[in-house]
């Protein structure tokens, strides 16, 4: 890890229990392998952790020099919950936090008009973002919690609040004898997956203008 980071963001969606984080088919990391690489991390002084996991624990930081943010998808005794083809409510609802204002997206729930307003997404105005979808129903049940260490004030800024357009931008160049290049932009909401991209968006574009060339000639 660099030496110049001083906030360390974790995030884990996915299954734990006894033998700790599932990482793989037989394979686990322990909490107490988190704890330990995150104390010898002596240049990070913050830690922004979101654990999406039934029974979660809360991380152990250094508490004389380093801080901690910690939010659960549910309380360390209760299990949380995925649903098939669907996945974790709680990571969609932490994705559309970060996320909607900047892509134009919409809420998971029907008729919701939810935005964070502000140049920064603070403790207090993701807490209450939360909490307002947990008592319509998204969450399915679970009650989030959240652990603070040496935070001492509610406004701690997590990120910033992004409105401009977020968006790929492809530059296309057809093969020779053709010269000509051509600039498309993706929606980064329009972008699903890897093989998606290549197959349903940027490849259409790119045959669809080899026509357009060909035909041209």
């Amino acid at each position: 890890m660099r030496h110049n980071l001083h906030t360390l963001v974790f995030l884990y969606s996915g299954h734990h229990g006894k033998d700790g984080f599932k990482v793989g088919i037989n394979e686990y990391v322990s909490m107490q392998h988190i704890n330990k690489k995150i104390q010898e991390c002596t240049h990070v002084k913050i830690v922004i952790a979101f654990m999406d996991c039934c029974q979660p624990e809360r991380i152990r930081v250094k508490e004389e020099e380093q801080r901690l943010i910690q939010f659960n998808a549910t309380a360390s005794t209760d299990a949380a919950i995925s649903l098939r083809n669907e996945g974790s409510p709680f990571t969609k609802l932490l994705v559309q936090a970060f996320t909607m204002k900047a892509s134009g997206g919409k809420c998971a729930l029907p008729h919701c008009e939810c935005r964070i307003d502000g140049p920064f997404i603070t403790i207090d105005s993701l807490s209450h973002y939360i909490e307002i979808h947990r008592q319509n129903g998204l969450l399915r049940g679970m009650e989030p919690e959240k652990s603070l260490i040496n935070i001492n004030w509610q406004n701690e800024c997590l990120a910033y609040n992004y409105a401009y357009k977020v968006a790929f931008r492809f530059d296309i160049v057809l093969p020779e004898p053709f010269t000509s290049k051509h600039t498309f932009e993706v929606l980064a909401t329009t972008v699903k997956d890897f093989d998606a991209l290549i197959q349903t968006i940027l490849f259409p574009r790119f045959a669809g203008r080899r026509r357009f060339t060909v035909d041209l000639i």
